[in-house]
């Protein structure tokens, strides 16, 4: 009778703890849902003022005794028509657009293969050679614009979309190539062994499993 009641209460203790971590979870949840909502509403609010901002005339802008969060004196789409027929937005787009998908490509061309020759291939000196990535990541940014401006006015390549191509990868490829040392470290070297071990080439290791995974 006493090791009946006994487990009885055990069971009632182990039901009791479970009940608690539940409800525990359950305020948890709820006020991280707040919180996130508190940051949601936070974050977008610049966007919408820019939005409601951009969609009112000028005269209302400049009322300050205007609410700066609605459109009293109705829409107008004055400042987009501006932007896009009276000057060069589309131009800067275009210029914008080229230049980024080019050093996107070489960024992560160049990231991706150096940080796994780095992290996995364990040649001697890759150590040294992480830190020193590190280290050039580190160097600020402002300390290279005259030696850069020297470098491509000698080149020739001034007010060029190839300026930029060659001077914005200096800056993002040690960034990430850190970024992706990290990431390649972190995937088990057991999933290199196990493809070996199913007849996988080093080939297929290197590139379709490896750097397939890191894009």
């Amino acid at each position: 009778m006493t090791n009946v009641t006994r487990n009885n209460g055990a069971l009632s203790a182990l039901l009791g703890s479970k009940s608690n971590i539940h409800v525990n979870r359950r305020w948890a949840l709820f006020a991280s849902y707040a919180c996130l909502i508190v940051f949601v509403i936070f974050f977008l609010c610049p966007p919408f003022y820019m939005l409601v901002t951009s969609l009112k005339t000028n005269a209302e802008i400049a009322n300050l005794a205007t609410n700066p969060w609605l459109i009293e004196q109705g829409v107008t789409t004055e400042h987009y028509s501006h932007l896009l027929t009276e000057t060069a937005f589309l131009t800067y787009f275009k210029n914008t657009v080229i230049v980024a998908f080019f050093v996107v490509a070489i960024t992560m061309v160049v990231s991706v293969l150096a940080a796994y020759a780095l992290s996995r291939l364990g040649f001697w000196g890759s150590g040294v050679m992480a830190t020193g990535v590190f280290l050039v990541y580190l160097v600020p940014d402002s300390l290279l614009f005259i030696p850069l401006f020297n470098i491509v006015g000698g080149l020739g390549l001034l007010n060029s979309y190839w300026v930029l191509v060659l001077v914005y990868p200096t800056l993002t490829v040690p960034f990430c190539t850190w970024i992706m040392i990290g990431y390649f470290a972190s995937i088990p070297k057991e999933l290199d062994e196990a493809a070996k071990f199913l007849g996988a080439s080093e080939k297929y290791v290197d590139l379709d499993l490896m750097l397939e995974n890191s894009m």
